[in-house]
């Protein structure tokens, strides 16, 4: 254990310490290593920004200076974030430095939109948004001939046309008619809030709810005397206390709605906090610009303490340690004798005696793996980044869970639907699949596509335009993605292009797959047919799943090429 420790602090030391590049690292050319002036300033200065961004300006400063240190400060924010990849590299991490590249487009994006898109051409500075909690039920199934009432879980599958609608009176009738209960009042007082974003709620929260920002809720009791019990058998038993073990702690079923604050913070303690919120808030989670994924639906969970460390403990580390174990394997077995000899460099200058010169003139080393085991690579590596994601979601969650009920501590579920239910891939990267970077792609990539496509066919404001839509989102995600991986890639456009590829192949992919579910549909209502049938799910499933892991291949021979994959093998 000793030698364990000493290991990792010396890898840790390292990091920060060694210049000399990691083998397989292939930075930018003329970039250097990373230093902390350079990765504090430009989060730093889009902060200070942000002090200045509501229209009021803070206390002892006049309002024409407030807007020039506002797009100033955000200016050169915006030009440090970009510059980030383009100057620098982590010597001893290929991750980190990928990961800078994301942070770099990330973060100048993120400043441009808030300072320049959304406040200066649109005139709409974000606003808090405060979320109100309503209990609902589950659906019971049998009870296994234990007496228990077992909670099906129900998923959401979204559909909200306007999530920041409220009315408390309204809300009332919506949850007496789906027979589900409102969080109790508690004697409150007239005017006051069931909850407060903003911590401004007279309500106790539940103290067993990371992020949670509602009072308690008590979610209807199930009768036990409309189930029969029965003598269950030990086959039963077990697989019954099994299925719990497996589910653990559930979430807190609720009806959410959300309804905006009147006014911008005025005192500066407040317009602090403001500002700390909205620049941490990857997903605009507690303001108006709220990405589809917090919002896809009124029916959703509040996740519990215990429920989010089961998580983890039962799904989130098995499945990331299965992928870890299915990456190292096919390391070791395929790519290591090759990868790890001296002679070895893909963007050299190959010639017919260099191990190079054989997978740059013949194809990339991930060509030379049997099909098989390029998919198995492909879906170990979109697993372990699955779970990655969910990790730090959850760890975080936790840790900052004793700030509830501030908005910091507000983390609604990443990920909105089980794989499974899943039948197609516009579902999959809408519902299964992270959406951290969903403003920044509807800012740079779906308002472009509508504009683009009513320009192209002449079409009215009113009229949809979901081929712009899909083509502009999945464009600006291939964009992004490529310029953050070519900072591994020796700085060649060429050789990220595979990320880029992946993206537009599943763009496409929604567009074709909209268009043969119209055609079917009309197909079978001319025919007097049910416009569903029974067998049209599992298509769905092989076609989502096929077209997602054959297409993401071009996104693993990237991760090869560039080091990644040795790296995560912790070679």
């Amino acid at each position: 254990m000793r030698e364990l420790l000493k290991s990792l602090a010396s890898q840790f030391y390292e990091h920060f310490t060694v210049t000399q590049p990691r083998p397989s690292l292939h930075p930018i050319p003329g970039t250097k290593p990373l230093t902390p002036a350079a990765a504090i300033c430009p989060t730093l200065l889009y902060y200070i920004a942000l002090l200045f961004l509501p229209p009021a300006p803070p206390p002892g400063v006049g309002p024409r200076l407030a807007k020039l240190l506002r797009y100033t400060l955000a200016l050169v924010a915006g030009i440090l974030f970009f510059r980030l990849p383009l100057a620098y590299h982590v010597p001893r991490s290929i991750g980190l430095t990928y990961q800078l590249g994301l942070v770099g487009i990330y973060g100048g994006l993120r400043v441009l939109d808030a300072f320049f898109i959304s406040a200066w051409w649109f005139g709409r500075v974000p606003k808090r948004v405060t979320y109100f909690h309503y209990a609902r039920s589950e659906t019971p199934t049998p009870d296994h001939g234990n007496g228990d009432v077992l909670q099906q879980r129900e998923w959401t599958d979204g559909g909200v046309k306007d999530p920041y609608h409220h009315s408390e009176r309204a809300n009332l009738r919506k949850t007496k008619s789906r027979g589900s209960s409102p969080v109790p009042a508690q004697k409150r007082g007239s005017g006051s809030k069931i909850v407060g974003m903003n911590g401004r709620s007279n309500g106790a929260v539940n103290p067993s709810a990371p992020g949670a920002t509602s009072t308690p809720i008590n979610t209807p009791a199930l009768s036990s005397g409309r189930n029969t019990r029965r003598q269950s058998t030990t086959a039963e038993t077990a697989s019954y206390f099994f299925s719990k073990t497996l589910a653990g702690p559930k979430p807190i079923p609720v009806y959410e709605t959300a309804k905006t604050d009147e006014d911008y913070p005025c005192t500066f303690l407040d317009r602090a906090s403001w500002a700390l919120e909205l620049e941490l808030s990857m997903r605009g989670q507690g303001f108006t610009w709220t990405t589809a994924d917090v919002r896809h639906t009124r029916k959703t969970w509040l996740p519990t303490i215990g429920n989010r460390i089961h998580s983890v403990a039962m799904h989130v580390l098995p499945v990331q340690l299965g992928a870890w174990y299915i990456i190292s394997t096919v390391y070791t077995k395929y790519l290591a004798s090759t990868l790890e000899k001296d002679d070895y460099n893909p963007f050299a200058t190959a010639t017919r005696a260099s191990v190079a010169y054989k997978f740059t003139r013949q194809g990339e080393l991930f060509d030379s793996l049997p099909i098989p085991i390029q998919l198995l690579l492909t879906v170990a590596l979109g697993a372990f980044l699955m779970s990655a994601f969910s990790l730090g979601h959850s760890i975080f969650a936790v840790m900052l869970h004793p700030f509830s009920p501030h908005p910091l501590a507000f983390f609604p579920p990443l990920y909105t639907t089980r794989v499974w239910s899943l039948t197609s891939v516009r579902k999959f990267w809408s519902f299964g699949w992270h959406r951290l970077f969903a403003r920044l792609f509807l800012v740079w990539g779906v308002w472009p596509g509508e504009w683009l496509e009513r320009k192209l066919l002449g079409k009215r404001a009113n009229q949809p335009a979901d081929v712009g839509k899909v083509i502009g989102a999945f464009g600006s995600s291939a964009l992004v993605h490529a310029f953050s991986v070519r900072g591994v890639l020796a700085g060649r456009w060429s050789d990220a292009a595979g990320e880029m590829r992946f993206f537009l192949l599943n763009g496409a992919a929604v567009v074709a797959e909209g268009v043969v579910q119209r055609l079917v549909k009309n197909g079978r209502r001319k025919l007097g047919w049910s416009e569903k049938m029974w067998y049209d799910a599992w298509i769905g499933r092989m076609w989502w799943i096929g077209a997602v892991v054959w297409s993401g291949r071009e996104f693993a021979r990237g991760w090869v090429k560039s080091g990644l994959v040795r790296e995560m093998a912790f070679r």
